[in-house]
């Protein structure tokens, strides 16, 4: 699926469109990682807006997403954000609680140092947290126009 839409980035791009793509929506966090389609984006200057960042709540009692929550002493949502943006993505983490919502924007405390940004990378199973649809296997992506 990621060389798909690498292809059809590529294609896009090459076809000397008159506005660029500015940002590709994509299902990112750890479960999910898509690093070769996010890595292209970022290579062609795309931004990455990583939807699902906190893969609906359904592994926030991952063992090593707990773990390093309490070593970060941070919440499993935040700790996921974080990890997001240090990869230079923009998350867009969904809550209906308000609380929850402002909690989760507080990541400018602490930073994941580089070998638990690996272990987390390493948590990569493909888990898509939506229905899996034929529209669900495109990017989505945004254009920027004057």
């Amino acid at each position: 699926m990621q060389t798909l839409m690498n292809r059809q980035i590529a294609e896009l791009l090459s076809s000397s469109p008159r506005v660029l793509p500015a940002v590709n929506q994509i299902e990112v966090h750890p479960f999910n990682t898509h690093t070769k389609l996010t890595k292209y984006c970022q290579d062609e200057g795309i931004v990455v807006e990583a939807y699902a960042p906190l893969a609906r709540a359904y592994k926030m009692k991952d063992r090593t997403i707990v773990e390093l929550a309490k070593k970060y002493n941070c919440t499993p949502a935040q700790l996921l954000v974080r990890w997001s943006l240090q990869h230079g993505y923009v998350p867009l983490p969904k809550s209906v609680n308000k609380e929850r919502i402002v909690e989760n924007a507080k990541v400018e405390g602490f930073v994941i140092e580089d070998a638990d940004i690996e272990r987390m990378d390493a948590l990569d199973e493909y888990l898509v947290t939506g229905e899996l649809r034929l529209s669900a296997m495109f990017s989505t992506f945004f254009f920027l126009t004057d």
